[in-house]
């Protein structure tokens, strides 16, 4: 059933105390004349501060006394007003606080999209979202874990997560860990018993659990997806979802139904090889932590922790006797993945049910409870990290996830297997490196510490030169890096890195030009008042005509350079002349 949730996933708002003192604080930032909050602020004589607009038109007319404060009515000059730079960034960033404040207050917790496939198939995302939940400013700096659940639609992914974050809401309020009551209905993300899929691509809840253990804080989000292991969907958004989770997920739940079957173990294996590629290519840890739930379990008398690693041993040794699952049979000897085994829910939960505690079978009740308990209670070890070890933040990974789908949204890539995927972040990854490379080279051919003389000696034609050349052996540079053997996706790429390349080359030209022209009239104007210091007024007429001549004969850099030296000597002529006639 669908449902917003419950006040305990609210999110704390400001303290009376805090809001006290920004609404004082408030009254601070107020300008006395308009009675908003100061635009523009400007400090006169006397120390008090107004909106630059305000001041201004108070003091537009003549007054007889002189122009007062509108505050202190202190005698001010009118034009002595300075600005107050300070004052008005600490106004933005109240401003801020103020509209994040309510921002939560009017926005009730639910589920949103993240990625989500549009009426083509393609994935999109929603940047607004991605916003909103990872650089908001109380938690942007703060590391971060994520809860993902994948698996076949309709094996109740979403039922579990509203419970864990049940379980999260009181960690966050440091209560004991509670389920609700006994006729509590389910409330968070929508979920219905039956076959149509109700979540589509991969959302979160939008109100993230700020957790504190041992003095540090850490911010958890809980994720649902469809379709990351949909076998009536397209392997192309299966691929692509199963590479975003992994990017994203720090705790990853596989949600099977009874056993690991073969369908279930493809598409692991799958899932497997796109989260050891897409970690490498996006430097965060590879596979941090999974679980194998098995819903559904035959037995429920053998549902206990011994049980499970009974049948992960059994399914371990099967697939070792077997070639075609070599990262399912690897990442079930490591000793970040557990197993846990769930009976069935029992008839009253699985017909027309709110999802109510007094609905579940007293086994799967008790071993549910079990299982995500162990889980909230250790989540401070499932801290997403970098493939260094380096604790993420919600901003870091807000670019991790930008840069990931900034790539799968491209048409061309469909990505029919893994390592396909994999070669495309691969050669994109070394892309921005030899982009970085190339902007670097151009750097050193004129850094910003290059005195004029040595500007002007390298004309802007012959800089361009030099930039072409430069790019294309970058070009080329780039070419032997690519990773594929498909002739369209590498010349598509290779069209894509030479406009990258060709956009940085103009740009940079185009600054050469402006600072080269900058740097020889300075130099000529240096010079034309050296000729004047040196032949006087007339002589340095004589000279302008001398030069003049000259600068057409020679052309290029020198004719710039004369020009200018003409224009000093003009113009500092014309002065000199008018204070000789000044003096007589």
């Amino acid at each position: 059933m669908g449902g917003n949730s419950s006040n305990n996933n609210k999110p704390p708002s400001m303290s009376r105390e805090v809001s006290v003192r920004f609404h004082k604080l408030e009254e601070d930032i107020t300008c006395s004349v308009c009675l908003s909050q100061l635009t523009d602020p400007v400090s006169i004589t006397c120390g008090h501060t107004f909106c630059k607009n305000c001041i201004v038109s108070c003091w537009d007319t003549p007054q007889l006394l002189g122009y007062r404060c509108p505050e202190c009515r202190k005698v001010c000059p009118k034009d002595q007003l300075i600005s107050v730079h300070r004052l008005k960034n600490l106004i933005a960033k109240v401003q801020l606080v103020m509209r994040e404040e309510q921002a939560k207050q009017e926005t009730p917790a639910c589920a949103v999209p993240l990625v989500y496939t549009d009426s083509r198939g393609h994935l999109q995302l929603d940047e607004t979202n991605v916003q909103s939940c990872f650089l908001d400013s109380d938690v942007a700096d703060y590391p971060v874990c994520l809860i993902c659940v994948i698996g076949e639609k309709r094996r109740g992914k979403s039922f579990l997560l509203n419970y864990i974050m049940r379980a999260l809401s009181c960690q966050e309020r440091g209560e004991p860990i509670s389920f609700g009551a006994e006729d509590e209905p389910l409330c968070g993300f929508k979920w219905e018993a039956g076959t149509e899929s109700i979540t589509q691509g991969i959302w979160i809840w939008n109100k993230p659990f700020i957790l504190e253990h041992n003095g540090e804080k850490m911010v958890v989000f809980v994720l649902d997806t469809e379709g990351s292991l949909d076998t009536g969907g397209s392997r192309y958004i299966c691929l692509k979802l199963s590479a975003l989770s992994m990017i994203l997920s720090s705790y990853l739940i596989f949600n099977v139904n009874s056993s690991l079957k073969t369908t279930e173990l493809d598409y692991l294996e799958m899932y497997l090889h796109v989260a050891e590629l897409a970690g490498k290519s996006f430097e965060l840890q590879y596979l941090q932590h999974l679980d194998i739930l098995i819903r559904d379990w035959f037995d429920s008398e053998k549902c206990r922790r011994e049980d499970a690693q009974s049948y992960i041993n059994r399914e371990t040794e099967r697939l070792r006797k077997k070639s075609e699952y070599p990262c399912v049979l690897n990442t079930l000897r490591s000793p970040s993945v557990s197993c846990c085994l769930l009976p069935h829910p029992g008839k009253r939960l699985m017909g027309v049910s709110e999802g109510r505690l007094s609905d579940m079978d007293d086994d799967f009740r008790n071993h549910l409870q079990n299982y995500i308990t162990d889980l909230v209670q250790g989540i401070w070890r499932h801290i997403k990290t970098d493939i260094c070890g380096d604790k993420v933040t919600c901003a870091q990974l807000e670019r991790k996830l930008k840069e990931c789908v900034d790539l799968l949204q491209k048409e061309q890539y469909r990505f029919a297997s893994p390592l396909q995927m994999f070669f495309t972040f691969e050669n994109h990854k070394n892309m921005s490196r030899v982009e970085g490379e190339f902007r670097k080279h151009m750097d050193n051919l004129a850094p910003a510490s290059s005195s004029p003389f040595k500007i002007v000696g390298v004309k802007p034609s012959k800089m361009r030169y030099m930039t072409s050349e430069a790019a294309a052996h970058f070009l080329s540079v780039y070419e032997e890096s690519i990773k594929d053997d498909d002739s369209q996706d590498r010349q598509l790429l290779m069209d894509e890195m030479k406009s990258v390349l060709l956009e940085a080359e103009e740009k940079f030209n185009t600054e050469y030009s402006k600072r080269f022209k900058k740097c020889t009239i300075g130099i000529g104007c240096a010079v034309g008042g050296g000729v004047l210091s040196l032949a006087g007024g007339v002589a340095g007429a004589v000279v302008a005509g001398t030069v003049l001549a000259a600068a057409a004969a020679v052309g290029g850099t020198a004719a710039v350079l004369i020009t200018g030296a003409v224009g000093g000597t003009v113009t500092l002529g014309a002065i000199a002349n008018k204070k000789t006639e000044t003096k007589r």
